[in-house]
């Protein structure tokens, strides 16, 4: 009995020791179900593996999550590089979407859908010195909220380093931590902004999917026509799609093209126009939270940015590389010119849909009202006005012979350096700077060009840019042993020495233009070109034999 007892105690003993352990296991995984759980999208691979819930955080690292039917998270954190995407007819919820970037990456955010919650932009922002033209990627808030919650933005008292274009006065206008605290940060506007700490700008608010149509760009004198405005929306923009729609909107001249601060150049400006957009070297995506310029037409427009325009990316702002290459481009050059700290860039594309006169749309001017004092420019090779451009088309039929006035912008005693720094162009091409000062022509596809100025120089005359199919053989150049002078009192140009190939003289004007063009006598040594009809004025003459080599050099007709 005793023993049965026993017995009966121990497997009682062991029935509620198990039961204990189960209902334990049962609270353990209770108590877990109720614990939120990190996920971690990489590529299409979430980590760790389970099911997810609504009351999960969701980080999405790398690569496009796309959401395709009703989703519940607790937090979405995407990251710069990274894309989330809605599909039409499914909505998103939840209580915060974080949207990161650094300087160089930006995270996009398109909803064909709904989205339930709060968005926030985490927009990486320049430092107090070189500034950013940002724009806000949600909509829907005050100055107030922005300014509390961003307290690395730069201020001066109660002045806050947060500035839209004012076009009427031509000048930015600092918000102010006062009167500006009701003021509600524009969809579509840029605003001029700088932080402490090279750091981030929350922007938070609601995420726009609709059509953003009521953008007004104004054409007042005080601001040349300039407006900052800017991409409304978390994702990248197409720029083709945006350019195709709005260009109309802008001024029909030198100006139809957007101008972006890129803080790379000392003018600090890249320039996207139709010459950009049909280059397969450049792939243009307006980055969220980009602001931008553009020149008005007469009489004000307005912009719109287009949901359809929304697209995803991994570049940096105004800075990216294109695959795509069905395309009138034929070939592009960006040409520097440095010195010291200093540096400026000109751009040269060959397009079918352009000529050596002005094409609206593919040839722009540099921003601003005039090239500044450190600066490299074009002008036009036919009609020429004056403009300084900074990006000039020309048809690739003049590929093989262009010939292109530079401008050149600098001080006393600099040392300057002009190069070639990228390039598309066909390996046949040669592109030599002519220095008609220095009476040299350099191959800028083997070396650089490098000068000291013994004065301050400006504008165009002296350097021109000149495309050849081959390369000039310096051994042979029998050219630079000719005489040519300007003979004032006969109102003749002579060029004397043996000339031992057939031989062409070009003679052009300060623009570029050329005004005379004739064939030499190679058993003559002395050749005499009749000038009388030219008004007086810096000339440059060209020869060139039928070797390919070429010399030239500026006259001065009195």
């Amino acid at each position: 009995m005793e023993f049965k007892k026993t017995t009966l105690i121990a497997l009682f003993s062991f029935f509620l020791f198990n039961l204990t352990n189960a209902q334990i296991k049962e609270e353990v995984t209770a108590v877990q179900k109720t614990l939120p759980i990190d996920y971690t999208f990489t590529d299409g691979i979430f980590s760790p593996l389970g099911i997810i819930t609504a009351i999960d955080n969701i980080i999405v690292e790398s690569g496009t999550l796309n959401i395709s039917a009703n989703t519940t998270f607790a937090t979405i954190t995407v990251k710069a590089g990274a894309a989330l995407t809605v599909d039409a007819g499914a909505t998103l919820t939840a209580s915060l979407l974080n949207l990161k970037s650094t300087s160089s990456l930006y995270s996009s955010f398109i909803c064909e859908g709904n989205f339930i919650g709060v968005a926030k932009y985490h927009r990486h922002t320049e430092q107090l010195g070189t500034n950013d033209l940002i724009s806000s990627p949600v909509s829907g808030q005050l100055f107030e909220s922005f300014a509390l919650q961003n307290l690395n933005i730069a201020t001066s008292g109660l002045t806050v380093a947060f500035a839209p274009f004012n076009t009427a006065s031509g000048a930015y206008t600092n918000y102010n931590m006062l009167s500006n605290l009701l003021t509600e940060i524009e969809s579509g506007k840029g605003y001029r902004s700088a932080t402490t700490d090279n750091g981030d700008l929350i922007f938070t608010g609601s995420v726009i999917t609709s059509d953003v149509n009521n953008v007004t760009i104004s054409d007042a004198a005080a601001g040349y026509q300039w407006n900052l405005i800017g991409n409304p929306y978390p994702s990248y923009v197409d720029f083709e799609a945006f350019f195709n729609l709005n260009k109309s909107q802008f001024q029909t001249g030198a100006y139809q093209a957007i101008y972006g601060y890129d803080g790379d150049t000392s003018d600090g400006w890249l320039i996207w126009n139709q010459a950009v957009v049909d280059s397969p070297t450049v792939i243009e995506k307006l980055a969220p939270g980009q602001a931008f310029f553009v020149k008005s037409k007469m009489g004000g427009g307005t912009v719109e940015f287009k949901s359809s325009m929304r697209c995803t990316g991994d570049s940096d702002d105004f800075i990216a590389g294109r695959s795509e290459t069905t395309s009138p481009h034929h070939g592009f050059i960006k040409l520097n010119s440095s010195s010291n700290d200093s540096n400026y860039d000109t751009q040269i594309y060959f397009n079918s849909n352009a000529t050596s006169g002005f094409d609206p749309g593919y040839d722009s001017g540099v921003y601003g009202q005039s090239a500044p004092a450190f600066s490299l420019y074009s002008n036009l090779v036919e009609d020429n006005t004056g403009v300084a451009l900074a990006i000039q088309a020309l048809n690739p039929d003049s590929m093989y012979d262009a010939v292109i006035p530079l401008g050149v912008n600098a001080s006393q005693g600099q040392e300057i350096t002009i190069s070639i720094t990228e390039t598309d162009m066909p390996d046949t091409v040669e592109i030599y700077l002519d220095d008609t000062e220095n009476s040299t022509s350099t191959l800028l596809t083997d070396m650089d060009y490098v000068f000291t100025t013994d004065s301050d120089i400006s504008g165009t005359g002296r350097f021109y840019l000149r495309y050849s199919s081959d390369a000039l053989n310096i051994d042979n150049t029998t050219l630079d042993e000719l005489n040519i002078i300007s003979n004032n009192s006969n109102d003749t140009i002579e060029i004397k020495g043996q000339l031992y190939n057939d031989t062409k003289a070009e003679l052009y004007d300060i623009n570029g233009r050329l005004i005379l063009e004739s064939a030499l006598n190679s058993k003559s040594t002395t050749q005499i070109l009749d000038v009388k009809y030219l008004i007086p004025g810096i000339y440059v003459i060209a020869l060139n034999d039928n070797t390919n080599v070429r010399h030239s050099e500026k006259l001065i007709i009195k």
